[in-house]
């Protein structure tokens, strides 16, 4: 079964559209408008700027990896930081290859973690055991967290709760306070148990907590589960 990938394009581009004739043969590609309903979002979307209509809708995608396919300037101008620009003129081969490079090799696009923890031990330990089903952005702090999602949207933040300088709940309350990050999902890793410090996690109705103690495979289950029930 071929790979889905969404093709938005509301004007003709005989580049972009030459572009996406040729990934068919490797990927199972489905246009619409941007102004069309989007039920089912695969992980993949490729995105025609001539004469787009609806940027929004586009900056909304949170939830897959969008490709911008137009001119340098069009792509600068088209204020869709969450996405990779894809410039004119297009190689069919390099942009192949590039989105093949994406698979997981289940049919879907690999899923992008951000992992925030000031704990060095933590974080080599967690990318090395996450890197086999994952692509995984390390970031020793909440101001480097933010630097890193001013140029990438990963699919999931896995987020310390307890950190110095910007803790866990100050790195949220940054990214629900801006739109380009704020549908972003966040789980938090937190090493204290007691119902009090659970209490404080829950408040702040992310999509879960793990705890830091928790055997890798329990980890990787509970984010499996997560991306399971939201895809």
């Amino acid at each position: 079964m071929k790979e889905k990938i969404l093709y938005v394009s509301d004007r003709l581009s005989m580049g972009a559209d030459m572009l996406v004739k040729a990934l068919s043969d490797t990927f199972e590609v489905m246009r619409i408008r941007s102004s069309d309903e989007v039920k089912h979002l695969p992980g993949i979307v490729l995105v025609n700027l001539a004469g787009l209509e609806d940027k929004e809708k586009i900056k909304s995608f949170t939830g897959a990896k969008v490709f911008l396919l137009g001119s340098q300037s069009e792509i600068d101008a088209s204020g869709i930081k969450s996405a990779e620009g894809i410039a004119k003129p297009f190689n069919p081969a390099e942009v192949k290859a590039k989105l093949s490079s994406l698979s997981s090799g289940n049919g879907t696009a690999q899923k992008t973690l951000l992992l925030v923890d000031d704990d060095a031990v933590m974080i080599r330990t967690l990318r090395e055991g996450l890197s086999t089903s994952y692509k995984v952005l390390p970031a020793n702090s909440g101001a480097n967290a933010l630097k890193i999602l001013a140029k990438t949207k990963p699919d999931l933040i896995l987020l310390d709760y307890e950190m110095p300088e910007m803790n866990g709940p100050q790195v949220l309350e940054a990214l629900r306070a801006d739109s380009e990050t704020a549908k972003i999902p966040v789980m938090f890793l937190t090493a204290k148990s007691d119902s009090e410090s659970i209490g404080k996690i829950e408040a702040l109705k992310t999509q879960g907590h793990m705890m830091k103690t928790s055997p890798l495979r329990e980890i990787k289950e509970a984010i499996q589960n997560f991306f399971d029930g939201n895809c």
